[in-house]
Order: structure tokens, then C-alpha cells, then sequence
């Protein structure tokens, strides 16, 4: 446990630093300027560009370019990139995936979850737990937030929110091609191209191919390794007037593939002895499961596991209108309507090479938002308020196939059983919101910001279960509705020590609605309990922001006190045979920690960057029923440190247009559970990339980029299923990939 006086010193001895290492050079604040030594972030966190000192909350901006040149191609791809934020496909790539800041996030596969990170792209929010992972190509940049957002976004949400803004439509014709060839059978191509259509109209169309194949090898005859085709198109028509400008979105994505081969890990010595393995041997020969299976290889990434009919298919367009108008010098109006719409199928194996514990996702969601905001800019104040209108279906027809090899043993032929889930879910969300920032003097701005939400989920839960020989339709039919209200809202100080150094000071009270966890239920009791609470977070902070252009030097800091009240909790109940997976509300947690973020120009030629997060308590509030247990344990997916980096160097002094990159993101120690069973925690571990790059000429880039250089072997996921097949089901994280980019501007 880390010492309390260490961080409650922290603070002052991060505004000592500050304060001794301010420079009284003036930044444009509106703009994004680059000096000799340092380039100054514009950023969006209170939804229009600002200097980072002149916002009062935690914010790490990035470049959609570097992004790029990392080979992130999706928002799940982000974790580690900010400081405590941690993303993941919980149950591989397809299903729903985590956020998680902070040690606030939502660690649930089901796609009826709501989680309290939300995803904004291009002011549009993300809606339900289906539209949370994103394809990332041809951005500006990305912003993440850290901390309950809700009095200047639409969705109320108590972890954060991460922005990403696509490249805007430009006044001149122009584009790129870029072209990817890597390991594991990948080839990516990205393009865009930006073409004017008049004097006030341009449009920008940019289209995303992805098509790959996972490092799992799986030897299971017909078994399949996994791997996905992504195609993506966004096109962007941009209408500037005189008052007023028109932005329509209009964007589709394709995915198909089969799922990633799970690793089932007995735990069980191979000597028939029943005795349970160490740790250490756990994923090698040496193991078994319940029914005496193991791997023929020690080799990580070789598995067995029954995915020849497994596949994933996802068919999702939208559109949204951005209308923007000056009703008057210094008041804006924006009108934000969108909708989406989103087709996924993704069958899943969880038990290896039997056919023990299997089963599907199938969703049909709907999604409307309609945003109507005022701004308001006088001398030394900002004014925004806005009305904020949600309307989500989600569809499902899911199915859980238990034991199903049990069919063909009469003495076992009771066991199996198939569950067939028909769920129909209603989420309505209306909301008020306003932000009021007043300069009282050269040194102090103050920020008042409130929020009322009124939510409505209504819900129908049916499910049919067929036995041997019998089939029961509608073994339980559920309606019901879950209705909250609550006010929520945020005062902050920002003091500014210098044009280039702010320290702020900041109280939010953040809330997220109760809902229905429409998840695998095997009874009629687990169905009817599945029904959940609001959540409150009331969030403690103090941060600074420094920059110093002539030391080629950025500084940016936070540390942040967490008291929650009914923390929404997904539960992995691990006691029986059967799965049983629901969504209940905890007791009071406590988090705590502190952030750095560090961007230093060393001189023309070397820039070095680094993030530090630490969580020295994340403590999960006890909540315990008759069949349910959450203890006072350490929140999942929570490192207790966790740190990024990357070091640049330009060759071009000596190499004419070579440049170089290597780069890290390290996680300490985590559970994938609320029990922290030791089979299921992933030990820290690192994971480095690099990247060279040449320029024979202008509008030509030549690439050799690599990610995992030193071949780590970690996992996404640690599934316990124990008391099932005294296994732990495991979705190992990829193997070293090595890769060619080629791309030519126009």
C-alpha cells in the first residue's frame, strides 16, 4: 500500500516543480503553433480549441499522424497511450469491448451494457456497448479526457470521454495512398482524397481496407486461426457561409472474419492426481482440464479449440448533420443529428476443443441523438449550454450452448442444455446542460457547470430452452422498466501562474442511469435479478499544465480522489457449473492516483515522450446477496502503474529524410475478476514498437515498422472457468508482427 502523506505531498511538490520551471512566454491560444523546439497542443475538451493551460481538466492529446505511423487502427488499440487508460476486446475482437480510466470502466461482454466511458466521434457520442470500438484512420487527432464529463457533452458519463475528429474537408484538391504489408498474413490500405466542389463546399472521401490474420495457430483439425476483413468509408461534405456552415457525415463499415482461437488452460497436474497445477505451469503441457485435455505444444501461441463453424459478421452505417450558425457577433448555435445503425453476428468457442460452454451474439441496434447547443463568448467569460436527446433498440437473439458433447453419454444426456435468448431493449435519454467560465481577474478563472438527466430503459427478456428431449419455449418471459433522474455537475479554478503555466482545481459529481444487463442468465431468478442501479462518482482533482518553448519542454500533471457511490460491477459468478454473468451495483469504492505526461524537444533532431499513471488504491465497495458476492478487492483491469514512451530522433543532418522511432507501453500487475483468483491475473508486462521511415522524395514515405519487438507473451483475457472445466479460458494478446508502408501524397 502506498503511503498517504506520499500523496497528499504530491501535489505541492508537482506545484513547486511548476512554479520554478514557469516561463513568461505568451502562447496563442487558438491555434496550434509550432515553435523551434516545441510544438503547442490546441486541444477540444471543452469542445472548442484551447491551449491545454487554459482548460481545468486532465486531457492527452494525439496526433492523428503519429497514430498513424504506430499502426493503431482501432480505439481499442489506444490503451496505454494516456496516462490509467486501458482499453481491451474483453472477449475478442468483434464482441463488446472495456474502457477503463482510472479504474473506472465496465468489463462486460454483453452488448446491452452502457459503459461510463463514452466514445465521441466527430461530436457524435457512441451510444451502446456495439458502437464502442471504432476503426481509426485518416484522423486530426484524438483526445482523451479523464475525469466525469457531462455538463458540456451530451451523454453523462462518470470515467471520461475520447475524442476523435476526422480530417476535415479542405479548400484544394489533394490525398494519399497508403499501402501495408506485415507478419501474420496483414495487408492494410488507407486513402483519401479531398476535392472542391464550389466556392463555399469541399468534400473529403476516405476509404480503409483491413484484412489480417491472428499469430494463434490452432491445431485442431479443421479448426480455424482466426482473422478479420475490415473495409471502412467516411465521406465529409463541408459547406462554409457567410453565418452559418453545414457538415454532413455520411460513413459505413464491414466486418468480416472468424474470431480469435481460445487458449484453454487447464489447471489440473497431468499425473491424474487431481492436484491442481503452480501457477507457473499453467498454459503448458504439464496441465489439463476436467476432461484431460491438453495442448500438444508448449509453444504460446499454438492452441486446440473447436472453431470451424465460428465466424463474425458486423454491417453498420450513419450518418449525422452538423449545423453551425453565428446568430450574433459572439453567439454561436450548433445543431448535432445523427444516426446509426449496426447488424453483428459473432459465434464464440470458450472451451477449447470440446464442445462444452459455447454459443453467439446476434444484435440489431438502432441509434438516434439530436444535440442543440448555445455559446456564448463576452469579455472574460464562455457560456455553453445545450438540450441533449437519446433514443437507442438493441435487439438480441443470443444463445448459450452448455455441455453440448454430454448429448451423445445417456448417463449424462440430462446435463445439456441450450438457452435461446429474445431481448428487446428501449433506452431513452433527455438532458440539460450548461457551463458557465468567468475570468475574475489576470490569474483566476472560475467554472460552474451543471446537468440535469432524466433516462428510461425499458425492457423484454424471454428465453427459450431446449433440454434432451425437450424444448421450452419462453422458460421465462420478463417486461420491466428502469427510470432515473439526477442532477450532476462541476466547479473548477484555474489559475494561471503564466502565459504558459496553469495549475487547476476541480469538484464533479458525475452520474450514470440504472439498466437492464440482458446478459446469459440460466433461470428465471438470475433473469428477474438482472435489473441494476444508478451509479454516482463524486471526483477530487488538482492539475497543472506547463509548457516552456524556448526550454523545448511540456509538463502536464494531475492527482485525483475518487469516492463512489453504487459502482456498477460486472459479476462473474464462478461457484457453479453453469455460467452465471450479471450486472450488480457495489458499495461505496475508493480510487485515488496520480498522472504525468511529459514532451520534451531535446533539440531539432530528438524529441522524447513519456506517460506515467498510478492507481495506489482502486478498491472495489463490498456487496454481497444470497448468490451474489463482490468483495472488497482490487478493481479488474487496474494496474497499479502503468507507463508509455517514445524517443525520435531526425537523421536528416546526416541521413537526408531518415527518421527513427521506438516506443513502449508498459502494465503492471492486474485481475481480470473482482475475485482475484491468482489463475486469472496477468503479471506486468511490456510491449515495444519502432518504426524507420525514408523520404527519397516529397511526396513519397518508405516504412519499416514493428510492434511487440521482443515477442511478449501476455494475454487480453483470463476467463475463469474453473468450476465449469477447471480451466481458465484465455485470449492470448498477438506475437511479434514485422511490416513494410509505402505512402505517396498527391
Amino acid at each position: 500500500m502506498t503511503n498517504p502523506s506520499l500523496f497528499t505531498m504530491a501535489p505541492a511538490m508537482f506545484f513547486l516543480f511548476s512554479a520554478t520551471a514557469a516561463e513568461n512566454t505568451a502562447v496563442p491560444s487558438d491555434t496550434t503553433v509550432k515553435t523551434d523546439e516545441l510544438e503547442v497542443i490546441t486541444v477540444y475538451a471543452q469542445r472548442r480549441a484551447q491551449d491545454k493551460t487554459e482548460v481545468s481538466v486532465a486531457v492527452t492529446s494525439l496526433d492523428g499522424d503519429a497514430l498513424a505511423q504506430r499502426r493503431i487502427q482501432s480505439s481499442t488499440a489506444l490503451s496505454g497511450l494516456a496516462p490509467n487508460l486501458v482499453a481491451s476486446n474483453v472477449a475478442g475482437e468483434g464482441t463488446t469491448p472495456s474502457f477503463n480510466i482510472r479504474g473506472v470502466g465496465m468489463f462486460d461482454y454483453n452488448t446491452s451494457t452502457v459503459s461510463p466511458i463514452s466514445i465521441y466521434s466527430d461530436d457524435v457520442v457512441s451510444g451502446g456497448a456495439n458502437f464502442l470500438s471504432s476503426s481509426l484512420f485518416d484522423l486530426q487527432q484524438v483526445d482523451v479526457l479523464r475525469g466525469p464529463q457531462g455538463t458540456l457533452f451530451g451523454r453523462n458519463t462518470t470515467g471520461g470521454a475520447i475524442l476523435l475528429m476526422s480530417r476535415q474537408p479542405e479548400a484544394e484538391f489533394g490525398g494519399y495512398v497508403s499501402v501495408d504489408v506485415a507478419e501474420h498474413d496483414s495487408r492494410q490500405l488507407t486513402a483519401a482524397v479531398n476535392a472542391p466542389l464550389g466556392e463555399q463546399t469541399s468534400a473529403r472521401l476516405a476509404v480503409n481496407h483491413q484484412d489480417y490474420q491472428y499469430s494463434m495457430q490452432n491445431l485442431f483439425p479443421l479448426g480455424q486461426d482466426g482473422g478479420m476483413r475490415h473495409n471502412n468509408a467516411r465521406l465529409i461534405i463541408q459547406s462554409d457561409f457567410e453565418h452559418f456552415s453545414l457538415n454532413l457525415k455520411l460513413h459505413s463499415e464491414n466486418i468480416q472474419g472468424a474470431p480469435k482461437p481460445i487458449y484453454s488452460a487447464g489447471i489440473l497436474k497431468n499425473d491424474g492426481s487431481g492436484s491442481l497445477c503452480a501457477l507457473a505451469d499453467v498454459g503448458s503441457r504439464r496441465c489439463v482440464d476436467a476432461f484431460g485435455y491438453a495442448v500438444p505444444s508448449d509453444d504460446y501461441w499454438q492452441t486446440v479449440a473447436d472453431t470451424f463453424d465460428k465466424k463474425h459478421d458486423t454491417e453498420s452505417y450513419g450518418a449525422s448533420l452538423k449545423l453551425t450558425a453565428e446568430l450574433a457577433p459572439g453567439y454561436q448555435l450548433k445543431s448535432v443529428t445523427a444516426h446509426k445503425n449496426l447488424q453483428r453476428f459473432h459465434s464464440f468457442d470458450s472451451d477449447g476443443p470440446g464442445n462444452f460452454i459455447e454459443g453467439s451474439f446476434d444484435s440489431d441496434n438502432e441509434f438516434f441523438s439530436q444535440e442543440l447547443s448555445l455559446a456564448v463568448e463576452g469579455d472574460g467569460s464562455f457560456w455553453t449550454s445545450g438540450l441533449f436527446y437519446l433514443d437507442e433498440s438493441l435487439i438480441q437473439n443470443n444463445d448459450l450452448d452448455l455441455f453440448r458433447d454430454f448429448r451423445a453419454i445417456e448417463a449424462l444426456a440430462g446435463v445439456p442444455a441450450q438457452f435461446f435468448y429474445h431481448n428487446k431493449l428501449d433506452n431513452s435519454s433527455w438532458s440539460a446542460y450548461s457551463q458557465w467560465e468567468q475570468s475574475l481577474n489576470n490569474s483566476f478563472s472560475v467554472l460552474l457547470g451543471g446537468r440535469y438527466t432524466r433516462e428510461e430503459n425499458q425492457y423484454q427478456a424471454r428465453s427459450d430452452l431446449a433440454l434432451v428431449p425437450v424444448f421450452i419455449p419462453a422458460f421465462w418471459d420478463l417486461t420491466g422498466e428502469v427510470k432515473d433522474n439526477e442532477w450532476s455537475g462541476k466547479v473548477a479554478l484555474l489559475q494561471k501562474l503564466s502565459d504558459s503555466h496553469s495549475l487547476y482545481y476541480s469538484l464533479s459529481r458525475g452520474f450514470k442511469a440504472g439498466g437492464y444487463n440482458a446478459g446469459y442468465a440460466t433461470s428465471a431468478a438470475q433473469a428477474a435479478d438482472s435489473a441494476y442501479a444508478p451509479e454516482r462518482l463524486n471526483a477530487w482533482e488538482i492539475g497543472g499544465h506547463w509548457q516552456s518553448a524556448q526550454a523545448g519542454l511540456s509538463f502536464d500533471w494531475a492527482a485525483f480522489y475518487y469516492d463512489y457511490q453504487d459502482q456498477q460491477v460486472f459479476v462473474n459468478q464462478t461457484s457453479g457449473p453453469a455460467p452465471y454473468h450479471v450486472l450488480k451495483n457495489a458499495g461505496d469504492s475508493q480510487i485515488y492516483g496520480l498522472e504525468a505526461e511529459l514532451n520534451w524537444r531535446i533539440d531539432p533532431a530528438m524529441q522524447l515522450e513519456l506517460t506515467l499513471g498510478h492507481l495506489p488504491k482502486a478498491k472495489l465497495g463490498k456487496y454481497q446477496t444470497e448468490a451474489v458476492l463482490v468483495p472488497e478487492n482490487r478493481l479488474p483491469f487496474t494496474s497499479e502503474w502503468m507507463a508509455s514512451g517514445q524517443f525520435s530522433y531526425d537523421f536528416s543532418g546526416m541521413l537526408h529524410d531518415l527518421q527513427f522511432q521506438l516506443g513502449f507501453v508498459y502494465l503492471s500487475d492486474f485481475y481480470f475478476d473482482q475475485y482475484e483468483n491468482p489463475y486469472t491475473q496477468q503479471q506486468g508486462y511490456t510491449l515495444w514498437h519502432s518504426r524507420l521511415s525514408y523520404q527519397p522524395m516529397p511526396e513519397l514515405e518508405l516504412s519499416l515498422f514493428g510492434k511487440n519487438l521482443l515477442n511478449k507473451e501476455y494475454t487480453e483475457l483470463r476467463f475463469d472457468s474453473i468450476a465449469a472445466l477447471a480451466a481458465v479460458t484465455e485470449l492470448r494478446g498477438e506475437a511479434r508482427q514485422l511490416g513494410l508502408g509505402v505512402t505517396y501524397q498527391f
